[in-house]
């Protein structure tokens, strides 16, 4: 993957920060620039300087508050403010940043805060349109109002990052040596979110947590223990820590991220006590895919992967016992294996600062991802009983129905852009409003696939864009579809609307090979005119008789 160029403006040095950003982490890494100091104004005020002319990724603005509103400096100096005055040049500098938005893809802006030294008139801090936290709040969230139909900009938190290093993050005498006012820990922790929200915002963020059970989900070893004796809940602080670290996972799945296991137990003894035990977070409908039995875990996470149709770079696997940890670190390297805490009342914290699970939004199909792969495993039972593919295909009674790309729908049509690895023609990313401007364009046209089936619908779960060209040939820009409907034919019948929609008799493609992608290739080799790599065959392009097509 290329390096993502960025361009750092502040009002302070950031020069330690570009080194941080250079290491590469989970395949992202930066290639970082550092505007001139403290020219932040006159940059945003001057699209035309040399530094806006590279070919830029993304930008980041770190500023004080006081530098940009100049009268946020009279609360520091316990001066009369008027907070019609203070949103009023809040609304100039998000006036001065938004033509910036157009310089590059993605523009990171960190919120305002004052470093954790800083202490302001506790009785006071609070109070409305006086104190120092409230008026900081309300500037925030005017910025965030009014930068919010602008996708591109990500705001980021900064009173997480001083709350994390705490006191350790400001450095007064950097300051006042070399206008640095950071310590290299908060430098290394910033560096290190950055990455992880571009991770998100590419689609590279982790989809899948697999769990031990012995000492992760709960304490003790129930083949052993018993349920009675199981710490998990009550009055215990360690059954109430492994309690809490299952709500978070659980807040992880609401969210998307699906969760299965991989235990060494007795799998009726290990089922009883998920179902039975009364103080169980996580019941058996929580997890997409299990394998609880006597077998090497590496083989039972091959195995988990491949039934949920996910790569091994998309999964974290938890476990409390190091050997096992080093087991799947060496046979599966893509896999993050993070250690646990020894403490087990550490668990909930670990986990939920984890910042691997970042993404630009939470969709409907989000929360709805475990019920689906929970219904596709009563589509694979069915499957055994009805014998014959065709047969069970059949018997699925498939709808695919296509709307033409339209706001509402916007948001997942983008993350099925960003988030698709494996069935994804080009591979190409977009923030919301860049792809949305794209889509309007006169010649272009996008349509999503909601498919549906008699156990339920799995929402919208593939996109094709097309681009008509003025000699009346039509070519496939995007082809994605989501890894949960591969295998039934719904491909087939999303490049038989492309056929009949744009009335072509030739499509052409401009298929983009990556190391995840194969099996969008596979599905298409057979479909090119023989001895071509870009036209396709019109008579290989059919739908089949199982599927309803539905055009709304």
């Amino acid at each position: 993957m290329q390096p993502i160029k960025m361009l750092l403006l502040s009002d302070w040095n950031l020069n330690p920060m570009v080194r941080f950003l250079a290491k590469s982490s989970n395949g992202i890494k930066i290639e970082a620039k550092e505007a001139p100091y403290n020219q932040v104004h006159q940059l945003l005020m001057n699209l035309n300087h040399p530094l806006w002319t590279e070919d830029l990724d993304a930008h980041l603005i770190w500023t004080s508050p006081e530098s940009m509103i100049p009268s946020f400096q009279k609360v520091l100096d316990y001066e009369p403010v008027d907070m019609g005055q203070i949103i009023k040049e809040v609304d100039a500098f998000c006036d001065m940043l938004i033509p910036s938005t157009m310089k590059s893809r993605f523009v990171f802006l960190v919120s305002w805060s004052v470093p954790p030294h800083y202490r302001w008139i506790q009785t006071l801090m609070n109070k409305h349109n006086t104190g120092l936290n409230n008026i900081l709040m309300q500037m925030n969230l005017r910025v965030a109002e009014r930068l919010n139909e602008h996708k591109s900009v990500v705001i980021l938190d900064s009173t997480y990052w001083y709350a994390a290093i705490q006191k350790k993050s400001y450095d007064i005498k950097m300051y006042a040596i070399g206008k640095i006012p950071f310590s290299r820990d908060l430098f290394v922790l910033v560096s290190e979110e950055i990455q992880a929200v571009i991770q998100g915002l590419l689609g590279q963020s982790k989809k899948l947590i697999i769990c031990d059970l012995d000492n992760t989900l709960w304490g003790g070893i129930i083949g052993d223990d018993g349920m009675e004796n199981i710490k998990l809940g009550g009055i215990d602080p360690i059954g109430e820590s492994f309690k809490e670290f299952q709500r978070e996972l659980k807040r992880l799945a609401n969210r998307g991220v699906l969760l299965a296991i991989s235990s060494k137990n007795n799998e009726q003894i290990a089922l009883e006590m998920i179902e039975q035990h009364p103080e169980m977070v996580l019941k058996k409908r929580d997890f997409s895919a299990f394998r609880i039995n006597w077998q090497d875990k590496a083989q039972n996470i091959l195995e988990i992967v491949e039934e949920l149709h996910l790569g091994l770079q998309s999964v974290v696997f938890l476990d409390d016992n190091p050997i096992e940890r080093d087991r799947v670190k060496r046979a599966l390297p893509e896999i993050y294996v993070p250690d646990l805490p020894e403490d087990f009342t550490q668990y909930p914290i670990f986990i939920h600062t984890l910042n691997c699970f970042e993404t630009s939004s939470i969709t409907e199909e989000d929360r709805d991802r475990a019920k689906w792969f929970q219904v596709e495993q009563q589509r694979q039972e069915e499957k055994k009983l009805v014998g014959s593919l065709e047969n069970w295909l059949s018997s699925l009674e498939l709808k695919v129905k296509v709307t033409k790309l339209n706001e509402s729908v916007l948001p997942r049509a983008v993350q099925l852009l960003n988030k698709t690895n494996q069935f994804n023609m080009a591979t190409r990313r977009f923030t919301p409003e860049d792809y949305w401007i794209w889509s309007n364009q006169a010649h272009h046209s996008v349509f999503v696939f909601e498919v549906e089936d008699k156990f339920g619908t799995a929402g919208y779960t593939a996109l094709i864009s097309l681009s008509k060209h003025e000699s009346e040939q039509v070519e496939i820009e995007d082809f994605v579809m989501s890894c949960r409907v591969m295998g039934k034919g719904i491909e087939e019948v999303i490049l038989y609307y492309a056929k009949i929609a744009t009335g072509s008799s030739r499509l052409k493609t401009k298929y983009t090979k990556t190391s995840k992608n194969q099996p969008f290739f596979d599905f298409i080799k057979d479909k090119y005119v023989k001895g071509s790599t870009v036209w396709l065959d019109n008579d290989q392009i059919q739908k089949p008789n199982y599927i309803t097509l539905i055009e709304e």
